[in-house]
């Protein structure tokens, strides 16, 4: 049995900071450029700007290096996180992030994507980027 507060995951997460780019499949001209903060065999977290409402499906494409051919994964909006924002009577709320869970995915793609995210890990700071969440590409 599962303690209080502890995750209920089928696979572990993976800790990255990892570039991708995401394009809304219903609106394929907008294109960003965030960050995965962290992803497992299901799915990923992004850290954006960006809100889209739930269920929204998105492709997700990572390039993995010079030459490498970028790894592209559907993936469907399970969950907008926000925070607040401002003070006193001015509180309001910002997207912080987006969980999106993988749709239909193909796992020889998935397991490149979690590949390429250990390597990173293990190496350090190689797939951080300095853009800002929700930065159109």
């Amino acid at each position: 049995m599962a303690q209080p507060g502890s995750e209920r995951r089928e696979s572990p997460r993976v800790l990255v900071e990892l570039r991708v780019e995401f394009r809304h499949l219903g609106r394929p001209t907008e294109t960003y450029a965030d960050i995965i903060r962290n992803l497992s065999q299901g799915g990923v977290f992004l850290d954006t700007s960006v809100g889209l409402p739930v269920n929204t499906e998105v492709e997700l494409e990572v390039s993995p290096g010079p030459g490498a051919r970028p790894i592209r994964l559907t993936a469907e909006v399970v969950r907008v996180e926000e925070e607040p924002v401002g003070t006193g009577s001015r509180v309001t709320t910002r997207t912080r992030g987006m969980a999106l869970r993988f749709v239909e995915a193909d796992p020889s793609e998935v397991s490149r994507l979690m590949g390429l995210a250990r390597h990173l890990s293990q190496e350090g700071s190689h797939g951080r980027d300095t853009s800002k969440p929700g930065q159109r590409a």
